[in-house]
Formats: C-alpha cells, sequence, structure tokens
C-alpha cells in the first residue's frame, strides 16, 4: 500500500543521495499506477527526483525533469517486463525514453518537446 496511490509511495521517488528530496509530480505517479493496474505486476522505480548533486552525480541532464519531480526512471528486469510496460506507457505518456540500458525513462514535464520517444 502506498501514501501517493494504491501501489506507489512517496519513498520510492525520493532522491537516492537520501537528502530527503521527495517532491514528485502526482500527475507522474497517477499515470505510473495507471499502468500498474493495467499490468497487475509491480514497477520498480530506479529513480524518481534528484536533487542537483545527485543529478550530476549519476550523469543527469542539467536541465533534467528528474529535478522538478516530473520523471521517473523505471526499471526493466526483461525484455518482456520492457514491451509490456512501453504498450501501456505510449498510452498515456507524450515523453518516453527507451535507453540501451535496462531502465525506460517516463516524465511530464511540459517545458519540454511533447509527443516524443528519444534514447540517450
Amino acid at each position: 500500500m502506498g501514501d501517493l496511490t494504491r501501489d506507489f509511495s512517496r519513498a520510492e521517488f525520493a532522491c537516492k543521495c537520501g537528502c530527503g528530496k521527495d517532491d514528485i509530480n502526482l500527475t507522474l505517479v497517477e499515470r505510473l499506477q495507471a499502468i500498474r493496474t493495467a499490468l497487475n505486476e509491480p514497477i520498480r522505480i530506479k529513480s524518481g527526483c534528484r536533487c542537483r548533486a545527485h543529478n550530476e552525480a549519476v550523469g543527469g541532464k542539467l536541465y533534467s525533469a528528474h529535478l522538478t519531480g516530473d520523471a521517473a526512471d523505471i526499471d526493466c528486469p526483461d525484455s518482456g517486463f520492457r514491451y509490456r510496460f512501453l504498450k501501456q506507457a505510449f498510452k498515456i505518456f507524450n515523453r518516453i525514453e527507451v535507453p540501451r540500458g535496462a531502465w525506460i525513462h517516463v516524465d511530464v514535464d511540459k517545458s519540454k518537446p511533447q509527443d516524443v520517444c528519444f534514447t540517450d
């Protein structure tokens, strides 16, 4: 049980450096909850909010949507999960990054180009 939605808690989206930054955009979380419900399987948040120092430490972009709580990176344990997640994500997200790594980035940052699927 989560404290933001049925399955997600604020702690899952908090900056991984331990600084306490956890101001995640609720629209993002609600969209991820919709995917979680459709998939009927857990979604692991690899990265949510980031403070500037942590964003720099992990090689994040200077104006990353993680800095404003508008982004999340989703852990993809295998190609089947990646396919199932993306099938749902393309229905409700306008910004999706599909890098070579074992994760997918989704965000709700309206200040960036919309209706895009990009790579790192």
